[in-house]
């Protein structure tokens, strides 16, 4: 029997355009681009950026790994994070596809206690 996974719900960090959110959300994802529908979040801390994402219950997606790593550290109650390299995913319109085909993936099949506990992730090419 498949075990129950919370719904993954998106936050994009302010580097991604809201074209992704959009077309994440018509794939199914709930996602929300932080620069087009959280504008009073740009240019904020990411300690700020991650309890606005608690706040909401969602993933935070995000190439920060310093800058998000004290955040972490102070939003400890957080439901996740995901890494993306940027040499892997390249802000490219090629590069943010495939980055928006590895989030679909990813959010089709979670690992486990993505979207309900403190998880770090790394995200892969293939989700």
């Amino acid at each position: 029997m498949p075990s129950k996974r919370a719904e993954i719900r998106l936050l994009l960090d302010e580097h991604y355009p809201a074209w992704l959110a959009e077309e994440l959300t018509a794939e199914g994802v709930d996602t929300v681009a932080l620069n087009a529908h959280r504008p009073e979040l740009r240019g904020v801390d990411d300690r700020r950026v991650l309890e606005a994402a608690v706040a909401e219950d969602r993933v935070v997606v995000t190439e920060d790994v310093t800058t998000f790593s004290a955040a972490i550290a102070m939003v400890p109650s957080h439901v996740g994070v995901v890494y993306c390299h940027h040499a892997r995913f390249p802000r490219t319109r090629p590069g943010l596809n495939k980055l928006r085909k590895a989030l679909v993936a990813l959010a089709g099949e979670p690992p486990e206690g993505l979207g309900e506990d403190p998880l770090v992730w790394w995200l892969s090419n293939s989700g």
